[in-house]
């Protein structure tokens, strides 16, 4: 169990007496600052936003009805958000099955159905509104509901909008492209996001001093090792589309990154592409990564550090302690606030300060 799963324990009857001993008896929160594009991005959007979703435990000495309602925000989505979710679902078990044997079109439909079922018990369960309960691994509230809008029309366009991703995909190059790299690359590898692995996911970066006491996780959707110096890294998005063509993304970096850290060795002995791939569009954006790209990342992660540590407790990462929340800036865009999750807690919040 992580921080979030033991703080949402109110019965220690849940639990055995070793294990709730165990805890007891552990320090709290001590975990190491985890970067992650998702992460900066947020602390850029609004440092307050940040404070919400990555550290709701320091809540607790405020408010603890506060501190539990932020971490139930903290695992709200929105529908388009699902969207995304779901497709990355879909493909994910479509590539997976195709790994090991042929489909025919009745394995295809019933991995649909199962999206489809799933979004659809979701979505009633969400309509519920009902908080009480805390289950880790199903977590199916919508923001939409949560902040009493009603969506229900909008339920069947999300759903066929992650069929159609699919349909889009099977009917692609890509989906022959794919096919053949199973039969002939040396090694495939596609993600499963319904299954987090974290320690493979973590990037070993004892080789880098300044970084090495950092926490990054990655792992790209779909990867292939055509040869040990020759590799290809694939990202689906659903979100809009980036407009600049020639531009390489932070997360493809990491990517490469972490692909040379694995392999122990550097970019000038390989050869490493990576691209971003946009459903239902399939427009790619990406190129091969240079040696530029990687000199790039490694600097931004220490620089990001760098920002990050500044809302730290003695700028201590190891701890991960954040300084008491009016160190933490609300945004002055109104526009991002109507939209905001935490928009509920962080008007309450204000009520303490």
């Amino acid at each position: 169990m992580n921080n979030d799963e033991w703080i949402m324990i109110n019965d220690k009857s849940q639990i055995d007496d070793f294990t709730f001993l165990s805890y007891l008896m552990r320090p709290q929160y001590n975990h190491t600052l985890t970067w992650s594009t998702t992460r900066i991005t947020v602390l850029e959007y609004c440092n307050k936003k940040y404070y919400f979703n990555y550290y709701p435990h320091s809540l607790r000495p405020i408010n603890e009805d506060l501190r539990l309602n932020t971490l139930m925000l903290k695992n709200l989505k929105s529908m388009d958000m699902r969207v995304g979710e779901k497709t990355h679902h879909l493909l994910s078990d479509y590539l997976n099955a195709l790994k090991k044997w042929d489909l025919d079109e009745v394995a295809i439909q019933s991995f649909k159905d199962r999206v489809e079922d799933e979004m659809r018990k979701e979505f009633e369960i969400s309509k519920t509104r009902d908080y009480t309960t805390y289950d880790r691994d199903h977590k199916f509230w919508l923001s939409e509901h949560y902040y009493g809008e009603d969506v229900d029309a909008k339920l069947e366009e999300v759903i066929q909008k992650v069929l159609h991703n699919l349909g889009v995909f099977l009917k692609s190059d890509w989906n022959e492209t794919v096919q053949h790299y199973f039969k002939t690359a040396k090694t495939v590898f596609v993600e499963k996001p319904r299954e987090k692995d974290f320690d493979s996911m973590k990037l070993n970066l004892s080789s880098i001093p300044e970084l090495k006491s950092l926490n990054v996780m990655a792992a790209p959707d779909f990867g292939v090792v055509f040869s040990d110096n020759k590799y290809l890294i694939i990202d689906r998005k659903t979100w809009q589309e980036k407009m600049d063509t020639d531009w390489t993304s932070d997360q493809l970096k990491i990517y490469a990154l972490k692909t040379l850290l694995k392999a122990r060795t550097d970019i000038d002995t390989v050869e490493i592409e990576g691209y971003e791939v946009y459903l239902p569009s399939l427009n790619k954006i990406g190129s091969k990564i240079e040696k530029t790209d990687i000199e790039y990342i490694i600097q931004k992660l220490k620089e990001d550090m760098e920002y990050q540590k500044q809302f730290l407790v003695d700028g201590d990462i190891v701890m991960n302690e954040p300084l008491s929340h009016e160190h933490f800036a609300r945004t002055t865009s109104a526009k991002k606030c109507a939209s905001c999750t935490f928009r509920k807690v962080c008007g309450d919040l204000k009520s303490f300060e």
